[in-house]
Protein backbone atom coordinates (compact mmCIF):
# COMPACT_ATOMS: atom_id res chain seq x y z
CA UNK A 1 0.00 0.00 0.00
CA UNK A 2 2.78 2.35 0.77
CA UNK A 3 4.67 1.35 -2.31
CA UNK A 4 1.28 2.49 -4.36
CA UNK A 5 0.63 5.32 -2.11
CA UNK A 6 4.63 6.73 -3.03
CA UNK A 7 4.08 5.52 -6.69
CA UNK A 8 1.36 8.05 -7.34
CA UNK A 9 3.05 10.60 -5.15
CA UNK A 10 6.36 9.94 -7.73
CA UNK A 11 3.78 9.61 -10.62
CA UNK A 12 1.57 13.24 -9.69
CA UNK A 13 4.99 15.34 -9.12
CA UNK A 14 6.41 14.32 -12.83
CA UNK A 15 3.01 15.20 -13.89
CA UNK A 16 3.47 18.51 -12.26
CA UNK A 17 6.94 19.04 -14.02
CA UNK A 18 6.21 18.26 -17.15
CA UNK A 19 3.72 20.51 -17.32
CA UNK A 20 6.13 23.17 -15.68
CA UNK A 21 8.66 22.29 -17.99
CA UNK A 22 6.43 22.88 -21.13
CA UNK A 23 5.38 26.15 -19.76
CA UNK A 24 8.85 27.47 -19.64
CA UNK A 25 9.87 25.50 -22.81
CA UNK A 26 9.15 28.19 -25.54
CA UNK A 27 11.51 30.96 -23.45
CA UNK A 28 13.86 28.24 -22.77
CA UNK A 29 14.25 27.55 -26.42
CA UNK A 30 14.16 31.30 -26.69
CA UNK A 31 17.30 31.91 -24.45
CA UNK A 32 19.40 29.14 -26.06
CA UNK A 33 18.80 30.26 -29.89
CA UNK A 34 19.70 33.99 -29.16
CA UNK A 35 22.49 33.12 -27.10
CA UNK A 36 23.97 30.54 -29.48
CA UNK A 37 23.79 33.44 -32.39
CA UNK A 38 25.09 35.09 -30.36
CA UNK A 39 28.11 32.82 -30.91
CA UNK A 40 27.60 31.17 -27.12
CA UNK A 41 28.99 26.94 -26.78
CA UNK A 42 26.22 25.36 -25.16
CA UNK A 43 28.11 25.59 -21.47
CA UNK A 44 28.09 29.08 -21.58
CA UNK A 45 24.33 29.49 -22.25
CA UNK A 46 23.44 26.95 -19.88
CA UNK A 47 25.55 28.82 -17.36
CA UNK A 48 23.48 31.83 -18.34
CA UNK A 49 20.41 30.17 -17.82
CA UNK A 50 21.18 28.95 -14.69
CA UNK A 51 21.07 32.31 -13.36
CA UNK A 52 17.52 32.92 -14.54
CA UNK A 53 15.42 32.54 -11.67
CA UNK A 54 12.38 33.40 -14.02
CA UNK A 55 12.17 29.95 -14.94
CA UNK A 56 12.76 28.36 -12.28
CA UNK A 57 11.92 24.40 -13.62
CA UNK A 58 14.39 24.76 -16.36
CA UNK A 59 16.87 26.58 -14.01
CA UNK A 60 16.93 23.09 -12.27
CA UNK A 61 17.39 21.39 -15.35
CA UNK A 62 20.31 23.63 -16.88
CA UNK A 63 21.80 22.79 -12.87
CA UNK A 64 21.81 18.86 -13.55
CA UNK A 65 23.29 19.24 -16.89
CA UNK A 66 26.21 21.84 -15.58
CA UNK A 67 26.51 18.85 -12.72
CA UNK A 68 27.19 16.22 -15.31
CA UNK A 69 30.08 18.93 -16.26
CA UNK A 70 31.47 20.38 -13.62
CA UNK A 71 31.52 17.84 -10.66
CA UNK A 72 31.76 14.43 -13.00
CA UNK A 73 33.78 15.52 -16.07
CA UNK A 74 31.23 14.99 -18.61
CA UNK A 75 31.65 17.46 -21.76
CA UNK A 76 28.70 19.26 -22.85
CA UNK A 77 27.13 17.27 -25.21
CA UNK A 78 27.66 14.04 -23.35
CA UNK A 79 25.39 15.41 -20.50
CA UNK A 80 23.00 16.70 -22.72
CA UNK A 81 22.74 13.48 -23.98
CA UNK A 82 22.29 12.08 -20.51
CA UNK A 83 19.39 14.75 -19.97
CA UNK A 84 17.69 14.24 -22.68
CA UNK A 85 17.12 10.24 -22.12
CA UNK A 86 15.38 10.84 -18.50
CA UNK A 87 14.06 14.27 -19.29
CA UNK A 88 10.99 15.98 -17.23
CA UNK A 89 9.16 16.76 -20.27
CA UNK A 90 9.55 14.43 -23.64
CA UNK A 91 9.37 17.99 -25.38
CA UNK A 92 12.82 19.10 -23.45
CA UNK A 93 14.16 15.74 -24.20
CA UNK A 94 13.53 15.84 -27.92
CA UNK A 95 14.93 19.47 -28.37
CA UNK A 96 18.31 18.77 -26.93
CA UNK A 97 18.47 15.35 -28.19
CA UNK A 98 17.80 17.64 -31.27
CA UNK A 99 20.28 20.09 -30.57
CA UNK A 100 23.09 17.63 -29.38
CA UNK A 101 22.53 15.87 -33.09
CA UNK A 102 22.79 19.17 -35.11
CA UNK A 103 26.45 19.84 -33.34
CA UNK A 104 27.86 16.22 -33.82
CA UNK A 105 26.88 16.35 -37.63
CA UNK A 106 27.89 19.47 -38.24
CA UNK A 107 24.72 20.74 -39.33
CA UNK A 108 23.13 24.62 -39.13
CA UNK A 109 22.41 24.88 -35.29
CA UNK A 110 21.77 28.11 -35.84
CA UNK A 111 18.55 27.18 -38.27
CA UNK A 112 17.63 23.85 -36.39
CA UNK A 113 17.36 25.90 -33.35
CA UNK A 114 15.16 28.51 -34.89
CA UNK A 115 12.69 26.52 -36.24
CA UNK A 116 12.25 24.58 -32.82
CA UNK A 117 11.45 28.04 -31.43
CA UNK A 118 8.84 28.86 -34.09
CA UNK A 119 7.40 25.45 -33.44
CA UNK A 120 7.56 25.53 -29.71
CA UNK A 121 5.71 29.10 -30.18
CA UNK A 122 3.18 27.96 -32.58
CA UNK A 123 2.14 25.20 -29.94
CA UNK A 124 2.07 27.75 -27.13
CA UNK A 125 -0.26 29.57 -28.98
CA UNK A 126 -2.41 26.35 -29.85
CA UNK A 127 -2.24 25.75 -26.15
CA UNK A 128 -3.41 29.36 -24.88
CA UNK A 129 -6.69 28.93 -27.74
CA UNK A 130 -7.54 25.20 -26.29
CA UNK A 131 -7.42 27.20 -22.83
CA UNK A 132 -9.80 29.59 -23.50
CA UNK A 133 -11.95 27.13 -25.22
CA UNK A 134 -12.00 25.30 -22.08
CA UNK A 135 -12.79 27.89 -19.96
CA UNK A 136 -15.60 28.79 -21.61
CA UNK A 137 -17.06 25.37 -21.41
CA UNK A 138 -16.57 26.42 -17.43
CA UNK A 139 -18.05 29.48 -18.03
CA UNK A 140 -21.23 28.21 -19.77
CA UNK A 141 -21.38 25.22 -16.89
CA UNK A 142 -21.65 28.64 -14.22
CA UNK A 143 -24.12 29.90 -16.14
CA UNK A 144 -25.99 27.17 -16.70
CA UNK A 145 -25.84 26.71 -12.44
CA UNK A 146 -27.23 29.93 -11.87
CA UNK A 147 -30.30 29.43 -14.27
CA UNK A 148 -30.82 26.19 -12.44
CA UNK A 149 -30.64 27.42 -8.98
CA UNK A 150 -32.41 30.25 -9.48
CA UNK A 151 -35.37 28.30 -11.67
CA UNK A 152 -35.41 26.01 -8.72
CA UNK A 153 -35.70 28.91 -5.88
CA UNK A 154 -38.28 30.27 -7.95
CA UNK A 155 -40.61 27.07 -8.09
CA UNK A 156 -39.77 25.82 -4.31
CA UNK A 157 -40.84 29.46 -3.25
CA UNK A 158 -44.13 29.36 -5.43
CA UNK A 159 -44.71 26.31 -3.81
CA UNK A 160 -43.76 27.04 -0.33
CA UNK A 161 -46.08 30.78 -0.24
CA UNK A 162 -48.78 28.39 -1.73
CA UNK A 163 -49.03 30.41 -5.06
CA UNK A 164 -49.17 27.33 -7.18
CA UNK A 165 -51.71 25.71 -5.42
CA UNK A 166 -54.18 29.16 -5.30
CA UNK A 167 -54.28 28.02 -0.95
CA UNK A 168 -53.22 29.06 2.39
CA UNK A 169 -51.21 25.75 2.61
CA UNK A 170 -47.90 25.30 1.12
CA UNK A 171 -46.54 22.65 -0.69
CA UNK A 172 -42.90 22.57 0.71
CA UNK A 173 -41.30 22.82 3.61
CA UNK A 174 -39.60 26.73 3.75
CA UNK A 175 -36.36 25.58 4.75
CA UNK A 176 -36.03 24.52 1.05
CA UNK A 177 -35.13 27.82 0.59
CA UNK A 178 -32.58 28.96 3.11
CA UNK A 179 -30.84 25.25 1.40
CA UNK A 180 -31.05 26.73 -2.53
CA UNK A 181 -29.78 30.15 -0.74
CA UNK A 182 -26.80 28.22 -0.19
CA UNK A 183 -26.19 26.40 -2.47
CA UNK A 184 -25.49 29.22 -5.15
CA UNK A 185 -22.75 30.84 -3.16
CA UNK A 186 -21.18 27.59 -2.57
CA UNK A 187 -21.19 26.03 -6.37
CA UNK A 188 -19.66 29.36 -6.99
CA UNK A 189 -16.55 28.75 -4.60
CA UNK A 190 -16.41 25.19 -6.03
CA UNK A 191 -15.95 26.79 -9.53
CA UNK A 192 -13.60 29.29 -8.44
CA UNK A 193 -11.57 26.66 -7.48
CA UNK A 194 -12.13 24.82 -10.65
CA UNK A 195 -10.18 27.77 -12.54
CA UNK A 196 -7.68 28.66 -10.19
CA UNK A 197 -4.77 26.40 -12.33
CA UNK A 198 -7.06 27.24 -16.02
CA UNK A 199 -5.95 30.53 -16.80
CA UNK A 200 -2.85 31.81 -14.99
CA UNK A 201 -2.00 35.27 -15.12
CA UNK A 202 0.95 37.12 -15.82
CA UNK A 203 1.09 39.26 -12.62
CA UNK A 204 1.02 37.79 -9.42
CA UNK A 205 -1.89 37.68 -7.00
CA UNK A 206 -1.79 40.45 -4.08
CA UNK A 207 -0.64 39.23 -0.50
CA UNK A 208 -3.47 37.29 1.07
CA UNK A 209 -2.31 38.91 4.58
CA UNK A 210 -2.65 42.57 3.05
CA UNK A 211 -6.10 41.92 2.08
CA UNK A 212 -7.48 40.65 4.97
CA UNK A 213 -5.66 43.55 7.19
CA UNK A 214 -8.42 46.11 5.40
CA UNK A 215 -11.30 43.30 4.80
CA UNK A 216 -11.67 42.00 7.96
CA UNK A 217 -12.77 44.88 9.93
CA UNK A 218 -15.77 45.94 7.89
CA UNK A 219 -16.67 41.86 7.52
CA UNK A 220 -16.62 41.49 11.22
CA UNK A 221 -18.44 44.54 12.23
CA UNK A 222 -21.18 43.35 9.48
CA UNK A 223 -21.52 39.93 10.83
CA UNK A 224 -22.10 41.48 14.55
CA UNK A 225 -24.32 43.68 13.61
CA UNK A 226 -26.40 41.11 11.75
CA UNK A 227 -25.65 38.30 14.44
CA UNK A 228 -27.13 40.95 17.12
CA UNK A 229 -30.67 42.48 14.79
CA UNK A 230 -30.12 45.72 16.16
CA UNK A 231 -31.01 46.99 12.36
CA UNK A 232 -33.61 44.45 11.89
CA UNK A 233 -36.33 46.58 12.46
CA UNK A 234 -35.36 48.84 9.99
CA UNK A 235 -34.13 46.32 7.56
CA UNK A 236 -30.96 47.39 7.54
CA UNK A 237 -29.01 43.93 7.61
CA UNK A 238 -28.80 44.21 4.00
CA UNK A 239 -27.31 46.82 3.44
CA UNK A 240 -24.54 46.11 6.07
CA UNK A 241 -23.37 42.74 4.39
CA UNK A 242 -23.42 44.72 1.44
CA UNK A 243 -21.37 47.99 2.25
CA UNK A 244 -19.09 45.44 4.52
CA UNK A 245 -18.31 43.46 1.18
CA UNK A 246 -17.97 46.97 -0.61
CA UNK A 247 -15.14 48.37 2.29
CA UNK A 248 -13.48 44.76 2.16
CA UNK A 249 -13.48 45.17 -1.94
CA UNK A 250 -12.01 48.83 -2.27
CA UNK A 251 -8.56 48.53 -1.42
CA UNK A 252 -7.67 45.36 -3.33
CA UNK A 253 -9.47 46.83 -6.26
CA UNK A 254 -7.87 49.82 -6.68
CA UNK A 255 -4.37 48.00 -5.89
CA UNK A 256 -4.58 45.61 -8.04
CA UNK A 257 -6.11 48.24 -11.22
CA UNK A 258 -3.08 50.36 -10.69
CA UNK A 259 -0.87 47.34 -11.08
CA UNK A 260 -2.37 45.92 -13.82
CA UNK A 261 -2.63 48.99 -15.92
CA UNK A 262 1.11 49.52 -15.36
CA UNK A 263 1.76 45.81 -16.54
CA UNK A 264 -0.54 46.14 -19.03
CA UNK A 265 1.36 49.53 -20.23
CA UNK A 266 4.90 47.43 -20.25
CA UNK A 267 3.26 44.71 -22.48
CA UNK A 268 2.22 46.35 -24.88
CA UNK A 269 5.61 48.96 -24.92
CA UNK A 270 7.84 45.78 -24.72
CA UNK A 271 7.65 45.12 -28.44
CA UNK A 272 8.04 48.79 -29.67
CA UNK A 273 10.68 48.63 -27.79
CA UNK A 274 12.53 46.28 -28.89
CA UNK A 275 11.59 47.07 -32.50
CA UNK A 276 12.95 50.29 -31.99
CA UNK A 277 16.27 48.82 -31.10
CA UNK A 278 16.96 46.52 -33.63
CA UNK A 279 16.02 49.35 -35.80
CA UNK A 280 18.45 51.92 -34.48
CA UNK A 281 21.06 48.92 -34.29
CA UNK A 282 20.84 48.62 -38.39
CA UNK A 283 21.80 51.78 -38.22
CA UNK A 284 25.00 51.22 -36.78
CA UNK A 285 24.41 52.48 -33.34
CA UNK A 286 25.70 50.26 -29.92
CA UNK A 287 23.75 48.19 -28.64
CA UNK A 288 23.92 50.40 -25.08
CA UNK A 289 22.73 53.55 -27.24
CA UNK A 290 19.90 51.44 -28.78
CA UNK A 291 18.53 50.73 -25.33
CA UNK A 292 18.86 53.91 -23.99
CA UNK A 293 17.66 55.44 -26.85
CA UNK A 294 14.51 53.38 -27.04
CA UNK A 295 13.69 54.07 -23.83
CA UNK A 296 13.76 57.79 -23.72
CA UNK A 297 9.94 57.70 -25.67
CA UNK A 298 7.34 59.37 -23.61
CA UNK A 299 4.62 57.63 -25.27
CA UNK A 300 4.26 54.46 -22.89
CA UNK A 301 1.74 55.97 -20.69
CA UNK A 302 2.69 54.66 -17.23
CA UNK A 303 5.07 52.66 -18.11
CA UNK A 304 6.70 55.93 -19.52
CA UNK A 305 8.42 56.32 -16.08
CA UNK A 306 9.95 53.06 -15.68
CA UNK A 307 11.54 53.05 -18.72
CA UNK A 308 12.69 56.05 -18.72
CA UNK A 309 14.47 55.71 -15.11
CA UNK A 310 16.08 52.57 -16.93
CA UNK A 311 17.38 54.51 -19.87
CA UNK A 312 19.26 57.11 -17.16
CA UNK A 313 20.53 54.42 -15.47
CA UNK A 314 22.33 52.38 -18.37
CA UNK A 315 23.39 56.56 -19.11
CA UNK A 316 25.38 56.49 -15.64
CA UNK A 317 27.05 53.08 -16.39
CA UNK A 318 24.88 51.03 -13.76
CA UNK A 319 25.04 47.13 -14.23
CA UNK A 320 22.72 45.92 -16.35
CA UNK A 321 21.64 42.97 -13.63
CA UNK A 322 21.23 45.98 -11.43
CA UNK A 323 19.23 47.55 -13.72
CA UNK A 324 16.73 44.59 -14.22
CA UNK A 325 16.47 43.68 -10.46
CA UNK A 326 15.08 47.18 -10.93
CA UNK A 327 13.03 46.68 -13.06
CA UNK A 328 11.87 43.47 -11.83
CA UNK A 329 10.87 45.49 -8.24
CA UNK A 330 8.51 47.68 -10.39
CA UNK A 331 6.90 45.50 -13.40
CA UNK A 332 5.65 41.89 -12.31
CA UNK A 333 4.63 40.85 -15.65
CA UNK A 334 6.37 37.86 -17.00
CA UNK A 335 6.48 38.64 -20.44
CA UNK A 336 7.85 41.81 -20.27
CA UNK A 337 10.45 40.47 -17.66
CA UNK A 338 11.73 37.24 -19.98
CA UNK A 339 12.28 39.96 -22.35
CA UNK A 340 14.34 42.30 -20.95
CA UNK A 341 16.46 39.48 -19.26
CA UNK A 342 17.24 37.99 -22.34
CA UNK A 343 18.25 41.46 -24.03
CA UNK A 344 20.51 42.06 -21.39
CA UNK A 345 21.95 38.57 -21.43
CA UNK A 346 22.40 39.33 -25.29
CA UNK A 347 23.94 42.53 -24.68
CA UNK A 348 26.21 41.28 -21.73
CA UNK A 349 27.63 38.10 -23.56
CA UNK A 350 28.77 40.41 -26.16
CA UNK A 351 26.00 40.13 -28.64
CA UNK A 352 23.31 42.32 -30.25
CA UNK A 353 24.26 41.75 -33.67
CA UNK A 354 21.04 42.72 -35.72
CA UNK A 355 20.11 39.20 -36.70
CA UNK A 356 20.22 38.38 -32.86
CA UNK A 357 17.66 41.17 -31.74
CA UNK A 358 15.59 41.13 -34.51
CA UNK A 359 14.59 37.54 -33.80
CA UNK A 360 14.25 38.84 -30.20
CA UNK A 361 11.82 41.71 -31.35
CA UNK A 362 9.56 39.19 -33.64
CA UNK A 363 8.93 36.49 -30.64
CA UNK A 364 8.25 39.36 -28.34
CA UNK A 365 5.62 40.56 -30.50
CA UNK A 366 4.53 37.11 -30.89
CA UNK A 367 4.32 36.68 -27.16
CA UNK A 368 2.08 39.80 -26.82
CA UNK A 369 -0.09 38.96 -30.65
CA UNK A 370 -0.84 35.61 -28.28
CA UNK A 371 -1.54 36.77 -24.65
CA UNK A 372 -3.37 40.24 -26.73
CA UNK A 373 -5.95 38.04 -28.64
CA UNK A 374 -6.53 35.82 -25.57
CA UNK A 375 -7.59 38.60 -23.65
CA UNK A 376 -9.64 39.81 -26.26
CA UNK A 377 -11.37 36.15 -26.44
CA UNK A 378 -12.65 36.39 -22.95
CA UNK A 379 -13.50 39.92 -22.50
CA UNK A 380 -17.33 39.21 -23.38
CA UNK A 381 -17.88 37.06 -20.62
CA UNK A 382 -17.03 40.35 -18.28
CA UNK A 383 -21.13 41.37 -19.63
CA UNK A 384 -22.33 37.90 -19.67
CA UNK A 385 -21.80 37.46 -16.11
CA UNK A 386 -22.97 40.96 -15.36
CA UNK A 387 -26.25 39.97 -17.57
CA UNK A 388 -26.51 36.75 -15.50
CA UNK A 389 -26.34 38.58 -12.18
CA UNK A 390 -28.81 41.20 -12.49
CA UNK A 391 -31.18 39.11 -14.13
CA UNK A 392 -30.79 36.91 -10.99
CA UNK A 393 -31.09 39.92 -8.32
CA UNK A 394 -33.93 41.54 -10.18
CA UNK A 395 -36.34 37.87 -11.54
CA UNK A 396 -35.49 36.54 -7.71
CA UNK A 397 -36.47 39.71 -5.32
CA UNK A 398 -39.42 40.05 -7.69
CA UNK A 399 -40.42 36.75 -7.45
CA UNK A 400 -40.34 37.64 -3.45
CA UNK A 401 -42.28 40.61 -3.57
CA UNK A 402 -45.03 38.80 -5.25
CA UNK A 403 -46.06 36.69 -2.85
CA UNK A 404 -47.48 39.95 -0.92
CA UNK A 405 -49.79 40.59 -3.49
CA UNK A 406 -50.81 36.95 -4.21
CA UNK A 407 -51.95 36.73 -0.15
CA UNK A 408 -53.86 39.87 -1.23
CA UNK A 409 -55.82 38.19 -3.62
CA UNK A 410 -56.64 35.30 -1.82
CA UNK A 411 -58.77 36.84 0.85
CA UNK A 412 -56.86 35.31 3.76
CA UNK A 413 -58.02 37.61 6.71
CA UNK A 414 -56.03 40.89 7.82
CA UNK A 415 -53.80 38.56 10.09
CA UNK A 416 -52.79 35.80 8.33
CA UNK A 417 -51.77 38.29 5.46
CA UNK A 418 -49.83 40.24 8.35
CA UNK A 419 -48.16 37.16 9.15
CA UNK A 420 -47.22 36.27 5.73
CA UNK A 421 -45.91 39.53 5.43
CA UNK A 422 -43.74 39.19 7.90
CA UNK A 423 -42.58 35.66 6.76
CA UNK A 424 -41.79 37.51 3.21
CA UNK A 425 -40.20 39.94 4.33
CA UNK A 426 -37.35 38.30 6.50
CA UNK A 427 -37.21 36.10 2.94
CA UNK A 428 -36.57 39.06 1.02
CA UNK A 429 -33.60 40.13 3.15
CA UNK A 430 -32.43 36.66 3.50
CA UNK A 431 -32.87 37.05 -0.83
CA UNK A 432 -30.91 39.99 -0.70
CA UNK A 433 -28.02 38.86 1.42
CA UNK A 434 -28.00 35.72 -0.55
CA UNK A 435 -27.58 37.92 -3.99
CA UNK A 436 -24.63 40.42 -2.83
CA UNK A 437 -22.57 37.50 -1.76
CA UNK A 438 -23.14 35.68 -5.18
CA UNK A 439 -22.44 38.65 -6.78
CA UNK A 440 -19.10 39.25 -4.84
CA UNK A 441 -18.03 35.90 -4.99
CA UNK A 442 -19.11 35.88 -9.14
CA UNK A 443 -17.31 39.38 -9.43
CA UNK A 444 -14.37 36.86 -8.50
CA UNK A 445 -15.06 34.45 -10.78
CA UNK A 446 -15.36 36.97 -13.59
CA UNK A 447 -11.43 38.58 -12.84
CA UNK A 448 -10.08 35.14 -12.37
CA UNK A 449 -11.39 34.41 -15.98
CA UNK A 450 -10.29 37.97 -17.41
CA UNK A 451 -7.64 38.49 -15.54
CA UNK A 452 -5.94 35.39 -15.11
CA UNK A 453 -5.84 36.19 -10.69
CA UNK A 454 -8.41 36.73 -8.35
CA UNK A 455 -7.62 40.05 -7.51
CA UNK A 456 -8.59 41.73 -10.27
CA UNK A 457 -12.03 40.28 -9.87
CA UNK A 458 -12.72 42.71 -6.97
CA UNK A 459 -13.47 45.76 -9.16
CA UNK A 460 -15.80 43.78 -10.77
CA UNK A 461 -17.60 42.37 -7.32
CA UNK A 462 -17.93 46.03 -6.64
CA UNK A 463 -20.20 46.71 -9.45
CA UNK A 464 -22.01 43.42 -9.25
CA UNK A 465 -22.88 44.63 -5.53
CA UNK A 466 -23.75 47.93 -6.75
CA UNK A 467 -26.25 46.40 -9.60
CA UNK A 468 -27.47 44.55 -6.70
CA UNK A 469 -28.26 47.27 -4.45
CA UNK A 470 -29.89 48.92 -7.32
CA UNK A 471 -32.19 45.81 -7.85
CA UNK A 472 -32.89 45.45 -3.96
CA UNK A 473 -33.65 49.12 -3.64
CA UNK A 474 -35.96 48.93 -6.79
CA UNK A 475 -37.87 46.40 -5.68
CA UNK A 476 -38.29 46.83 -1.92
CA UNK A 477 -39.43 50.71 -2.96
CA UNK A 478 -41.98 49.63 -5.21
CA UNK A 479 -40.87 51.17 -8.27
CA UNK A 480 -41.75 48.19 -10.51
CA UNK A 481 -45.45 47.31 -9.52
CA UNK A 482 -46.31 43.69 -9.36
CA UNK A 483 -49.84 44.13 -10.15
CA UNK A 484 -49.50 45.81 -13.04
CA UNK A 485 -47.08 43.21 -14.16
CA UNK A 486 -49.33 40.09 -12.67
CA UNK A 487 -52.61 42.31 -14.61
CA UNK A 488 -54.47 42.28 -11.15
CA UNK A 489 -56.64 45.33 -10.04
Amino acid sequence: MMLSLKKLDQLDYEKKQKKKVDHELPYFITIVTLLATSGLGPYFIFKKIKEINLLPTVKTESEKILKRIDLLGMDPLTAMNQAKDKPSSKALGEFLGGYVSAIQSGGNVINYLKSKMVTAYENHENKQKQSVEAISGIVHGWLSMQIVVLALFIMISAMSSGAISGSSTPITDSSSQNYLLIVAPVLSVIFLKVVQNMHASNINELETKKILRYAIPSVLAATILVFTNVLSSVNGNTYVVGGALIAASVWPALKFNKIYALNLDAEDATPQILRDITEARKAGIGPEKCVIRACKRTDFKSFTSVVNALANKLEWGIPLKDIFNTLQKEIKNFQVLISFRILFEIISSGGGNVNTLDSLANTSEKMHTVELHKRNMLKPYVMVGFMIMAVTAFTTLLVISSFEQIDKQKNLGDETIEQNKEKTNSLMEAVSISVLVQSWLAGLFIGKITTGAYSGGFLYSILLIIVAFIAIVIIQSGVIDISSILGTP
